[in-house]
């Protein structure tokens, strides 16, 4: 639970062959993560190795197949996978063939659609062009070939055209033609030709030719072009129809084929990376230690015997020894723990060997979210939350936030148990004031209440500002820094353990987060506790210097003692100068660290208290229009608004700040060196 899973590294070499089965079962089967490899992959004549699929060219022909079918699919608008699926298998020789044919089908299609369209912008231009001729009974022919007068045809943006009529003045006419307003027609001298040419080119003017090929007069040739127009949309619609029956009828065929094909070229981009020569391959990869004799015997029978596979611990592995390769690490946990395994592994995962933190940060992260966001009602709405996003619907329609249900399904229930204790329903703070009097006045005549203290109040433990409960507060304040100490003790104990795992005996002994820093802030607490308990009567002695003392010396001192216990010359690499002055830095930040670290966990009650204030202000302000008019419709609204901004805003700001105290004041105190995540080969992701 506390230890990442023992991993062994297999050595599988096996016929050529055989290689393309082992792949497809490794991938399917996804418990093998594949070491890098340095050996280059050659032929017996030492050359490199060329890919093993047939091949259309000097290029795979599965990889001409794969582009052609995603160019097919992106037209016809059917979705391809991104991985293999489940049942997918290399392609055949007819698969090849098969994908090249469909691809022909579709590539025909989209070059008509393209002819057609290309036809289309051309008829609605040229129609644009001559719509503001509509009525001239002369040829466009004789249009063009006026001797005394420049034409020019084409589209302006219409803020643009006030300013060309006043640049230009009484030296041209700008008609505006056409229903859209951004065509015109501007006539000019020959004379004036150039200055209409300047001015047009400056306000961003785009030509229109007249068209060559048209002799009859405007209206004429309109009609004539509107209903070859009317031809060319309707081709455009039979090819959208044809678009869509293909797609029906063999959109799930290319889906297959294009995944057999990526099968393909996942499988020869993988076998790139393993030591081969023509006739043989060598896997190296991690595996789980349970997972090795069961991995062994199965490639044993797929391979008919033919495959040898040796297994070595990871202290037998040369380049895990010479530091050149992490292992992979794996954990395992109860559902609990594992709701909670993305937040350890963002920060990163722990070295392989040392302590998992999972399960201790689990638990802290939902006691401290309780703490700072309890509310009875706000708490039921985030565990309702986490059932939709984990539920298959939900999953499907907020796929972004499945992550997200199991740490909602956990710290829903336990803000509900801590808005129980601080009295609050949706920010009301009535509705609880009764049954929790018949509790506070049951346990008042107990002897447990007795010993702690408790009377008969409408709150457990009101965190509401008060004389009559300042003490609690405070007391409230003094638990939260408790958690804090518990929370770091525990951070520089799994140091401790880690660096003995790693046989790092002088960092677990000495420095700051080890044995010597763990005595010094614990006394540090205790003088602390002690100071609260006495009050005044405490005093400071001389054993508290010298226990405070001890420890700092040894953080100090602590290189100087291990190269004198090791024999390690010289005892000053750096020169005693750099020495004395890198133990003053340590000293500083051995104290400033325990105190902030210590502190900063005053947050957790300060977040707590400004959860309870807000949710009061808006159970006042509600209240306080209640008696206006429509005052229920307002009070429905300032309770909805209310609650929205508490559940939406104050817990993404929980939240950041717990994960905050983990990284920080937890998570800095071993992870000094992170491990790699185990992520073994399989061809469907997903699955």
């Amino acid at each position: 639970m506390f230890r990442p899973v023992k991993m062994k590294q297999l050595v599988i070499t096996l016929l050529a062959q055989d290689v393309d089965v082992v792949i497809k079962f490794l991938g399917r089967n996804g418990r093998m993560q594949f070491s890098r490899t340095d050996a280059l992959s050659v032929d017996t004549a030492g050359k490199e190795r060329t890919p093993s699929a047939k091949t259309d060219g000097e290029r795979p022909s599965y990889l001409t197949a794969l582009e052609r079918l995603r160019t097919a699919a992106d037209f016809i608008g059917v979705a391809i996978p991104s991985e293999p699926f489940a049942t997918t298998e290399p392609p055949s020789d007819s698969d090849i063939r098969l994908s090249f044919a469909m691809a022909d089908e579709t590539g025909k299609l989209e070059h008509d659609a393209y002819e057609a369209g290309l036809k289309r912008d051309r008829l609605e231009n040229t129609i644009s062009a001559l719509s503001g001729f509509s009525g001239v009974d002369s040829p466009i022919s004789e249009l063009k070939d006026l001797s005394f007068l420049n034409l020019r045809v084409g589209k302006i943006e219409l803020q643009k055209q006030e300013a060309l009529k006043h640049n230009m003045g009484n030296r041209a006419v700008v008609i505006p033609m056409g229903e859209n307003g951004g065509d015109i027609l501007a006539v000019s001298s020959k004379k004036g030709r150039f200055a209409l040419d300047a001015e047009l080119s400056k306000q961003d003017f785009a030509p229109v030719p007249l068209p060559e090929d048209i002799a009859d007069v405007p209206d004429d040739a309109l009609r004539e072009l509107y209903a070859e127009l009317q031809e060319t949309m309707t081709r455009l619609e039979d090819i959208d129809a044809e678009k869509k029956s293909f797609a029906a009828k063999h959109g799930d065929s290319i889906r297959v084929l294009y995944a057999s094909c990526l099968m393909a070229k996942i499988m020869d981009e993988v076998k790139s990376r393993f030591a081969a020569t023509s006739s043989a391959f060598q896997i190296k990869g991690w595996v789980e230690a349970s997972e090795a004799k069961p991995l062994a015997r199965e490639l044993s029978r797929l391979t008919c015997g033919r495959a040898a596979v040796r297994a070595f611990d990871p202290h037998e592995v040369a380049r895990v020894v010479a530091g050149e390769e992490k292992i992979p690490i794996a954990l395992q946990h109860g559902r609990f723990a594992k709701t909670f395994q993305p937040l350890v592994l963002s920060y990163g995962a722990p070295l392989y060997g040392t302590i998992d933190p999972t399960p201790i940060s689990a638990f802290f992260f939902a006691l401290l979210f309780a703490i700072m966001f309890g509310d009875v009602g706000q708490g039921a709405v985030l565990f309702l939350l986490g059932l939709l996003f984990g539920s298959r619907r939900g999953a499907a329609k907020f796929p972004g936030m499945k992550a997200y249900a199991g740490p909602l399904k956990v710290i829903g229930p336990l803000s509900m148990i801590t808005g129980l204790l601080y009295g609050g329903v949706f920010a009301n703070e009535t509705l609880l004031e009764k049954p929790t009097a018949a509790v506070t006045a049951f346990l008042a005549d107990t002897a447990f209440g007795r010993a702690l203290g408790i009377v008969e109040t409408e709150r457990i433990l009101n965190l509401m500002p008060g004389k009559d409960n300042i003490g609690k507060i405070f007391m409230f304040f003094g638990f939260t820094v408790a958690i804090g100490i518990i929370l770091n003790s525990i951070g520089l104990i799994l140091f401790v353990m880690n660096n003995i795992a790693m046989r790092r005996y002088e960092k677990a002994l000495f420095s700051r987060n080890g044995i010597a820093g763990i005595c010094f802030f614990w006394y540090a607490v205790s003088i602390g506790i002690r100071a609260v308990l006495q009050k005044a009567a405490f005093t400071f002695t001389a054993v508290d210097t010298i226990c405070l003392i001890v420890p700092v010396f040894f953080i100090v001192t602590g290189p100087l003692i291990w190269n004198l216990i090791t024999a390690k010359r010289p005892l000053f690499p750096e020169g005693v100068f750099p020495f004395f002055m890198e133990g003053i830095v340590d000293i500083l930040e051995t104290l400033s660290g325990y105190i902030s670290n210590t502190v900063s966990f005053l947050r957790v009650g300060a977040f707590a208290m400004s959860h309870t204030i807000l949710s009061f202000i808006i159970f006042t302000m509600a209240e306080k229009v209640g008696h206006a008019m429509l005052g229920g419709l307002w009070q429905t609204v300032i309770f909805l608004a209310g609650n929205i901004i508490i559940i939406l805003l104050e817990a993404m700001i929980v939240a950041i700040q717990v994960v905050r105290l983990q990284y920080y004041e937890f998570f800095s105190k071993f992870f000094t060196e992170t491990g790699t995540e185990f992520k073994p080969f399989r061809f469907k992701k997903t699955a």
